[in-house]
């Protein structure tokens, strides 16, 4: 079988993440012959030398719109099928902003769209709504025309996406991304020079405003005049200048920005850190949960369902949207050695619960290549 993996519009966060997994993963199949578009975000992250000749890759990154949302069109991928009459498409995330003509199975990672009562909503301003109102209409739009199928990352998605949507909706969940399993392939040039008695908080994530990391700005202030003597430090994958402090800003003390991290560095930032540091209003399945639970990193993160969801007991759990509630558990974290060691122990069971990367690329392969997908 001839399949097309579209990763044209992957820019950032876990997306690219999975996407990496599961090309890796098929990397030795030699059952079908593969179609990649690669995003120009993703290309750098694929070795393409490393992948057999049933491999053909492209280099596309499509440009989002409205129009393209409606009618499905774009000539780049549609010329591409064209040339290779794919049997069917797979694209990892959505929208796709394209409708081909073979089947389409798409995957699906808009929590914005499911968990209508996350308190990020509270937060915005009535035009942002009114902008995530217009986003939602042309985005599910495209789902419910330009897909024969959709993949989720947990049931509770599926089964509110399954009552928003008229085709068949699957579940396939995150995971690490294997590398984390292969020292010699981690990038260690990031090196974390703090103290053995600084609590080193990580967040790999992207600056999305539902990510929550402003939180960060109002933590800091009530960690230092609740608890002076207490040593932390954030390290945040974003640029300075994305977080919106002056270089004179005192809130630098506390931060360091890494800026933008490849996947082969996310391994060796956790074996550097205290805690995974997760303040997120809104998500449908982070990958990052695993990734700490792989790393025997204890969890800090949102008191939210989706989070409870995914990370069971293996986390310790505040109200993302008050700084008191979030300073007063990292400090009962950072000096209760006993509940971290729970954590630890309780992630490695919780990660038992999650397809792994193999299972999650064999998953995939059934639900595309299977009749009953649509």
């Amino acid at each position: 079988m001839t399949i097309l993996i579209n990763c044209s519009n992957l820019k950032v966060g876990g997306g690219l993440q999975v996407a990496h997994s599961f090309l890796y993963e098929i990397k030795n199949n030699v059952e079908h012959q593969f179609i990649v578009v690669l995003s120009d975000f993703l290309k750098y992250q694929i070795n393409q030398s490393e992948f057999p000749d049933n491999f053909k890759f492209f280099h596309y990154s499509i440009q989002p719109s409205a129009l393209k949302a409606l009618n499905g069109n774009d000539k780049f991928l549609s010329d591409i099928e064209d040339k290779y009459n794919p049997e069917v498409v797979f694209s990892i995330f959505g929208p796709t902003y394209w409708q081909p003509k073979a089947k389409h199975i798409c995957g699906f990672a808009k929590p914005d769209y499911i968990y209508k009562d996350s308190p990020y909503f509270n937060q915005i301003s009535f035009f942002q709504k009114l902008k995530l109102k217009a986003m939602e209409f042309f985005h599910m739009f495209d789902f419910r025309n330009n897909n024969e199928g959709l993949i989720t990352e947990s049931a509770d998605v599926t089964k509110i996406l399954q009552e928003k949507v008229t085709q068949k909706v699957f579940t396939v969940t995150n995971y690490y991304n294997q590398i984390f399993e292969n020292e010699s392939l981690w990038d260690k040039k990031i090196v974390i020079n703090e103290s053995e008695e600084t609590i080193k908080l990580l967040t790999i994530s992207a600056n999305y405003p539902h990510k929550n990391l402003a939180i960060i700005k109002k933590v800091i202030p009530v960690l230092k005049e609740n608890f002076p003597e207490f040593q932390f430090k954030f390290f945040l994958t974003i640029d300075k200048n994305e977080f919106g402090i002056l270089e004179s800003d005192t809130l630098n003390d506390n931060i360091e920005f890494l800026g933008k991290v490849t996947i082969k560095q996310c391994p060796n930032l956790y074996s550097q850190c205290d805690f995974l540091f997760l303040p997120t209003l809104l998500e449908c399945f982070s990958a990052s949960y695993c990734e700490a639970m792989f790393m025997q990193k204890p969890i800090l993160t949102s008191d939210l369902s989706f989070a409870t969801g995914i990370c069971g007991n293996a986390a310790s759990c505040f109200d993302a949207t008050d700084a008191e509630d979030i300073a007063n558990k990292i400090v009962d974290l950072a000096s209760n050695k006993s509940l971290q060691k729970q954590l630890i122990e309780n992630g490695l069971e919780q990660l038992k619960t999650f397809d792994t990367a193999k299972v999650r690329a064999q998953k995939y392969l059934q639900i595309i290549t299977s009749k009953d997908a649509n």
